[in-house]
C-alpha cells in the first residue's frame, strides 16, 4: 500500500508531490497532464522569479523539476471513482480476543483511473482544480474544434484576419481577447453582466488595440454555421432584441468548475461544490484526505496560493502519516 496518493498535475499537484518526495513519503501521482488552467494563460507576470513568462513554459518548468525527484507518475489518466473504508491494522490481536482498545485503526483508500487499474494508499491529496463552464446553447458542442473553442492558447494562430466573440467579461475573457487580436481584425467582448468583470489593467489594455470591442448585458442564444462557425444569435437584455451577427469564431470564457465529479458524496462541498477544507491544514471532512489549489473552498484562486497549498497539503499529510491516524 501506499504512503500517498496526489490526484493532479497543476501547480498544487506538482507542489505537493515535491514536498512529498523530500519527505521520502511512497507516493504516486495521478494526473492527466502537468498543464492544466495555469497554460492557458498567454502570460505570467505575477509568479515570483520569473518576470514575465508564458502558462505553457511555467508548466514545463514546473513538470520538470517534479520529475527530478524520484517520485512515480502515472500520466495520462483520469481518476474515476475513489473510495474509502476502514482497515483493523492488528485483526491478529483482536482475533487473539485482546482489549479492543489496544487494536490501532487505520484507513485504506482506493483510487481507480480510467485504464481500470486500482491503487490504494494511507492518505490522499486532490488537487484536480477546475474545468471550463460551457455554454449549454444550441451549436455549441456541434462546433467544438471547429470554429469554438476554450483556449486562446492553443487555438488563436487559427483565426488570422478573422472576426472572433469572446464570451466572458472576466480577467479570462479579457487575456483571451489580448491573444486573439494578435491574430484576428477584430474581437467582440460579450459580458451577460451590466459591468465590467476583470481587472483595469486588462481593459486598458484592450482599449488601445482599439480592435476589441466590449458589449455588455448580452446573452448568446445559438451558435451557427454549415461545417464551421458562420454566425452567433443573441440577446440584448437592455433593450430585449434577438439579434445575429456573422463571426467565424468563439472564445467561451465564463468561469469554471470544480473537477470533482470523481469523488462522489465522499467528502464535504459547499454551495458551489468546492470541497470544505480545514483553513490550517487543508483537511477535508475525512481524515486522511487533503485538498489543495482551485478545488477547494479557499478564497482566492491563483496559481501561487495553489502551489503553497500544495505544500500545506503534503506536509499535512505527512504528519497525519506519522500520527499513524
Amino acid at each position: 500500500m501506499l504512503d500517498l496518493i496526489i490526484i493532479g498535475g497543476g501547480p498544487a499537484g506538482v507542489t505537493a508531490g515535491i514536498y512529498a518526495s523530500r519527505k521520502k513519503l511512497n507516493t504516486l501521482i495521478i494526473a492527466k497532464d502537468f498543464f492544466g488552467q495555469i497554460s492557458k494563460t498567454g502570460q505570467v507576470d505575477n509568479w515570483p522569479g520569473d518576470m514575465a513568462i508564458s502558462g505553457v513554459n511555467l508548466a514545463l518548468k514546473l513538470e520538470k523539476h517534479l520529475k527530478s525527484f524520484l517520485v512515480e507518475i502515472k500520466e495520462g489518466q483520469k481518476v474515476v471513482a475513489v473510495s474509502y473504508a476502514p482497515v483493523i491494522l492488528s485483526q491478529q490481536a483482536k482475533n487473539l480476543g485482546c482489549d479492543p482498545s489496544l487494536i490501532t485503526q487505520g484507513d485504506k483508500f482506493t483510487v481507480q483511473i480510467e485504464s481500470g487499474e486500482i491503487f490504494e494508499a494511507k492518505a490522499l491529496i486532490i488537487a484536480t482544480g477546475r474545468n471550463a463552464k460551457t455554454l449549454c446553447v444550441e451549436g455549441e458542442q456541434d462546433f467544438v474544434g471547429k470554429g469554438l473553442s476554450y483556449c486562446s492558447i492553443c487555438d488563436a494562430p487559427f483565426f488570422k484576419d478573422k472576426q472572433v466573440a469572446v464570451f466572458g467579461g472576466g480577467n479570462a475573457g479579457f487575456e483571451t481577447a489580448l491573444d486573439l487580436i494578435k491574430y484576428a481584425k477584430k474581437v467582440f467582448i460579450f459580458e451577460k453582466s451590466d459591468k465590467i468583470l476583470a481587472d483595469e489593467a486588462l481593459v486598458e489594455k484592450a482599449k488601445i488595440t482599439g480592435k476589441i470591442e466590449i458589449c455588455l448585458q448580452v446573452e448568446i442564444l445559438k451558435v451557427e454555421g454549415t461545417n464551421r462557425v458562420q454566425s452567433i444569435v443573441y440577446k440584448n437584455l437592455a433593450s430585449g432584441k434577438t439579434m445575429q451577427q456573422p463571426m467565424d469564431g468563439v472564445f467561451v470564457q465564463i468561469g469554471s468548475v470544480p473537477a470533482t465529479g470523481f469523488l462522489g458524496k465522499l467528502v464535504d462541498f459547499d454551495e458551489d461544490n468546492e470541497i470544505k477544507v480545514d483553513s490550517k491544514t487543508l483537511e477535508t471532512s475525512v481524515k486522511g484526505i487533503f485538498a489543495a489549489g482551485d478545488c477547494n473552498d479557499t478564497k482566492w484562486k491563483q496559481a501561487i496560493i495553489a502551489a503553497g497549498q500544495g505544500a500545506t497539503a503534503a506536509l499535512s499529510a505527512y504528519e497525519f502519516l506519522q500520527k499513524g491516524c
